[in-house]
C-alpha cells in the first residue's frame, strides 16, 4: 500500500487541516472516517458526505466504516458527564486497530485540530493505545491553522458543522436555556 500514517477523521475540514499540518503528504496518509457518536443521522450523513468530498478533492485514500451508533450509546451511558473521554476512546482504539490491520506502525487523529478538544487527554489515550497494540501514537496541533482551514472549506462549498456531534453536544449548541443553567438539568442543581 505504501501508506505511513493512519488518521482517524472527525470530518472534512479537520482532515484538510491534517493534511495542512502533518509532515506528510498526501500518498502517506489513509483517513479513516468513524463518526459513531454523531446524531441524528441525518447530520452523520451530513459530514460522511462532505469529508467524501474533501478525500477526493484532496486525492487521498481513504475509507468510510460502518455508521455503529449503538457502540457509543452504550459507552456513553451513565456517564454522560466524560462522554467527550468515552467518545475519543473508541475512536482512537478503532484507528489502532485498523491502522494494526492496515500494517501501519502509526496513528492519529483529526480531533487535534480543534480548539474546541482535550488534546492532552486525546494525547494520553492516544500513547496509551500505542503502547498497548504495538504502535506510534502521532500528537500534533492544528488549532492555530483551524479557523484558516474552515474558511477554505466553505469558500470550496465543504459543509462545516454547528456542532461536535453528539446528541448532549448538540443540546449545548442550541438550547440557551440548557447553557444558562450550566449544562444541568432543572432540579438536579
Amino acid at each position: 500500500m505504501g501508506k505511513l500514517i493512519l488518521v482517524d477523521a472527525c470530518c472534512g475540514p479537520c482532515a484538510m487541516t491534517a493534511l495542512r499540518c502533518l509532515e506528510y503528504g498526501p500518498g502517506d496518509v489513509f483517513f479513516t472516517f468513524f463518526n459513531h457518536n454523531v446524531h441524528p443521522y441525518t447530520e452523520y450523513a451530513r459530514r460522511r458526505d462532505a469529508f467524501r468530498e474533501a478525500m477526493e478533492m484532496e486525492a487521498v485514500e481513504f475509507e468510510v466504516l460502518p455508521y455503529l451508533p449503538e457502540e457509543w450509546w452504550r459507552a456513553v451511558a451513565f456517564r454522560e458527564e466524560s462522554r467527550c473521554e468515552m467518545c475519543y476512546r473508541l475512536r482512537l482504539r478503532r484507528a489502532a486497530e485498523r491502522a494494526a490491520v492496515m500494517g501501519l506502525e502509526r496513528f492519529t487523529t483529526t480531533l487535534l485540530a480543534s480548539p474546541y478538544q482535550d488534546h492532552e487527554l486525546i494525547g494520553r489515550i492516544g500513547e496509551t493505545l500505542a503502547d498497548e497494540m504495538g504502535l506510534r501514537f502521532l500528537p500534533w496541533d492544528g488549532r492555530e491553522v483551524y479557523r484558516q482551514v474552515l474558511q477554505e472549506a466553505r469558500e470550496k462549498g465543504i459543509y462545516t458543522q454547528p456542532y461536535c456531534g453528539c446528541l448532549l453536544s448538540e443540546r449545548e449548541r442550541y438550547d440557551p436555556a440548557f447553557r444558562r443553567r450550566g449544562g444541568r438539568e432543572r432540579g438536579r442543581d
